[in-house]
């Protein structure tokens, strides 16, 4: 095994927070887990329904508006100890999202707010948003306003000047206004800095994007701030917030959207993913920290890897090895081997080319055992919730903590016909059906779980994670 990096020091879980379809923080996470209960509806905006058409390509048409939508879950408390006057009602709801999680998760490491930590506290919030709603907003007020007066003018040639810089003036007058603050707001990187200086956090605060890896990418850079010293609590966040009509028809697009209302992942029949909204927050120690301030541990973090296609050409990568590449790196900086591992949150997304592609993969790394069978067990967060893009790893992340910490394999949503790589005698995993006793040798190694995330632009990333010994 190859020797482990200088700087590799654990990193403890001491807070969480999230919200998902259906899921009102961690705990509820959990339940609608244990249930094998999956939240999927129609998407808020009936237009989106009356766009259904599977048998169309059209780019304005889609294969189901089925997703996991937040709906009353995207709210914040108005009396946050944190928001100042006129934050309500603003042109960014995704930061005041962002503020709830970060209250919700600060709360649940055991702070108060307003009396939360401040000073040395770093914030790495993975986001990729393909528009801001303050972005829009300048886009309608420039361009779509011009690019509507020049077409009806070229339609009505016979309009004059003044008619037509009267409709400007109208079109302009009726959209929302626009002025610094949206312009400010319109750039991504503003969510982590004007939430941190919502919360008195004096160290870094980094906007993530790295498409549907961005929460283990924002996971590796908080982690790194801890281990590096530059901040002694750092906090890792991933947002998801509502889809809008607009980027359905983009999601649509890069994702294939299954039309049968719910997704399959490892199915031989899998017909594709549905989307999700959501977001969340990791608070963070260092582990020989948070062991002395006697703080509650959830689990701890080895290590979180990120690998590209090394150079191919995108359309002839194979997933698979980025995959593997990914699932391996994590292993080599924990110098642990893979055949400690029992329980992987997969990307696990329904979609056959990815379900396939993860699956050798993981065959490929953990199918050496050759004394043992069907000993690792497969999770796949987004049957329930759905794939939240750029939150999908931070959903894992939570869900795989909680099964750390209670010493239970969670379940997962079962398929009918299993993908037939699960139906290989020699196959080294399986579905769990119903939860069961998390059941290891700690004279060992101590229980440890992987979290994969899989971006289609050839990016894959891996978390190890392990139980700490105290866990409650």
């Amino acid at each position: 095994m190859a020797t482990p990096r200088a700087d590799a020091e654990d990193i403890a879980i001491v807070g969480m927070g999230c919200r998902f379809a259906g899921v009102s923080g961690p705990a509820a996470l959990w339940d609608q887990t244990l249930d094998c209960r999956a939240d999927f509806s129609d998407h808020p905006d009936p237009a989106a329904t009356r766009r259904v058409d599977p048998s169309s390509s059209r780019f304005d048409r889609l294969p189901t508006s089925r997703g996991g939508y937040l709906k009353g879950l995207y709210a914040v408390d108005p009396d946050l100890p944190v928001l100042a006057a006129g934050d309500i009602g603003s042109d960014n709801p995704d930061a005041l999202f962002l503020a709830q999680l970060v209250t919700e998760a600060l709360r649940d490491a055991g702070f108060t707010v307003p009396n939360a930590p401040a000073g040395r506290v770093a914030l790495a919030v993975g986001y990729a948003p393909p528009f801001t709603p303050a972005s829009t907003v300048w886009l309608m007020q420039t361009f779509v306003v011009d690019q509507i007066t020049s077409l009806l003018h070229r339609f009505f040639p016979d309009a004059s000047e003044n008619d037509r810089l009267a409709l400007h003036s109208q079109f302009k007058q009726a959209l929302p206004p626009i002025g610094e603050p949206v312009i400010r707001q319109a750039f991504p990187h503003t969510l982590a800095a004007h939430t941190a200086s919502r919360f008195g956090f004096s160290g870094s605060a980094t906007v993530v994007n790295a498409g549907c890896v961005s929460a283990l990418a924002a996971i590796r850079a908080a982690a790194d701030d801890l281990r590096t010293h530059r901040s002694d609590l750092a906090l890792a966040a991933a947002l998801q917030g509502p889809i809008s009509l607009a980027a359905l028809f983009g999601i649509a697009t890069l994702y294939p959207l299954t039309p049968i209302g719910t997704p399959h992942p490892f199915s031989r029949d899998a017909a594709g993913t549905l989307p999700g909204e959501g977001g969340g927050v990791l608070v963070l120690r260092r582990r020989a920290d948070a062991e002395r301030n006697g703080e509650r541990i959830y689990a701890l973090i080895k290590s979180v890897s990120i690998a590209s296609g090394g150079g191919s050409p995108p359309a002839t990568c194979k997933a698979a090895t980025v995959i593997e590449r990914a699932i391996r790196e994590a292993f080599r900086e924990a110098d642990v081997s893979p055949d400690t591992c029992t329980y992987v949150e997969t990307h696990g997304s329904g979609i056959a080319a990815e379900d396939a592609a993860e699956l050798e993969a993981i065959t490929s790394v953990f199918g050496g055992r050759k004394a043992f069978r069907r000993v690792l067990a497969l999770g796949t967060v987004k049957a329930s919730i759905g794939h939240t893009l750029a939150a999908s790893g931070l959903a894992g992340v939570c869900k795989s903590a909680w099964a750390l910490a209670r010493r239970v394999i969670p379940p997962t949503i079962t398929v009918e016909h299993p993908h037939p790589r699960l139906a290989q005698p020699d196959a080294p995993f399986y579905l769990p059906a119903e939860p069961r006793p998390w059941i290891h040798s700690r004279t060992l190694s101590p229980r440890r779980a992987g979290v994969s995330a899989w971006d289609g632009e050839n990016l894959a990333a891996h978390c190890l994670l392990e139980e700490h010994p105290e866990a409650p």
